[in-house]
């Protein structure tokens, strides 16, 4: 994946080189320290930068990446893709499923989002991370008033799997409901093929609650439920208690967490979670774009 990817970026950024295009982020970057095997540092990077070519004709490029850094080394899935009106991307995209209900855990302390990728990531998400997979395909979103709609499908001959997916999104004024489903079809899964979540967020002004269902099928993963709570006690302070509760009850995860805003951007998180693993601490500093 890496070999044909970095091909294509480097392609890409000397054609944004030559028209000396603006270049826009968007995702997050984090940096922190764990207690998890005797004490690490961790590095995650969940980020796409876009670009047009022209300044009077809509196409465009992304390069991302997605991954983690740390003593396991550095599973992780690479983005390069051609746009079109920031609508359209055809080559190595993300999936549709990616782009909603993303584990809280991703956020407060990404050691612990790297063991549990499975959980509310798509297949064509997790077979590059766990075995080197390159999925290649297309992407289309679209918006309706206030609901966001993306689809993709992606191929990869090498991890022999086809997989489609869809995400829906819709905002009113204190509540959001979001819901995904990815197909698969492929030697590799031994399950039902599908994976699917759905879930929404409620704004109390100081509280948020969110709650989702997820069906980890094709990832070989148990049905979970996951539950957080964010309370706001002063301005630039988040305080949260989050749990993904697998209905076979064998690999439940829980944490409780303080964020530090310190610019709308940048957070400081301290955490402690509890997982299969036992008992952990984690700090990160995050950056958003």
């Amino acid at each position: 994946m890496f070999r044909v990817a970095s091909a294509l970026s480097a392609l890409i950024l000397s054609v944004s080189a030559a028209t000396a295009q603006q270049v826009d982020f968007d995702g997050e970057l984090r940096v922190g320290a764990t207690s998890l095997n005797g004490g690490e540092g961790i590095g995650a990077a969940d980020l796409i930068m876009g670009f047009d070519f022209f300044r009077t004709v809509p196409l465009g490029a992304e390069l991302g990446f997605y991954g983690f850094a740390g003593k396991a080394g550095r599973p992780h899935e690479t983005y390069a893709a051609l746009t079109w009106n920031d609508t359209w991307r055809v080559g190595f995209t993300r999936s549709a499923y990616d782009t909603v209900l993303i584990s809280t855990f991703d956020h407060t302390a990404p050691r612990v989002g790297s063991d549990r990728v499975e959980y509310t990531r798509a297949l064509a998400t997790v077979e590059p991370i766990r075995r080197g997979a390159v999925p290649w395909g297309a992407c289309y979103t679209g918006t309706l008033g206030q609901t966001t709609f993306v689809a993709s499908a992606h191929h990869a001959s090498k991890g022999d799997f086809t997989a489609v997916a869809f995400a829906v999104e819709r905002e009113w004024e204190n509540f959001t409901l979001a819901g995904a489903v990815e197909g698969v079809w492929a030697d590799i899964v031994t399950t039902d093929g599908v994976n699917a979540k759905i879930g929404g967020t409620y704004d109390l002004g100081s509280t948020r609650l969110g709650l989702a269902y997820l069906h980890p099928g094709a990832n070989a993963r148990p049905d979970t439920l996951a539950l957080d709570v964010a309370y706001s006690p002063l301005q630039g302070l988040d305080l949260l208690a989050f749990s993904e509760l697998s209905l076979d009850d064998k690999d439940d995860a829980f944490g409780v967490a303080a964020d530090f805003i310190l610019r709308d951007s940048t957070s400081w998180i301290v955490s402690a979670t509890e997982t299969r693993q036992g008992t952990a601490f984690h700090a990160t500093l995050e950056q958003r774009f």
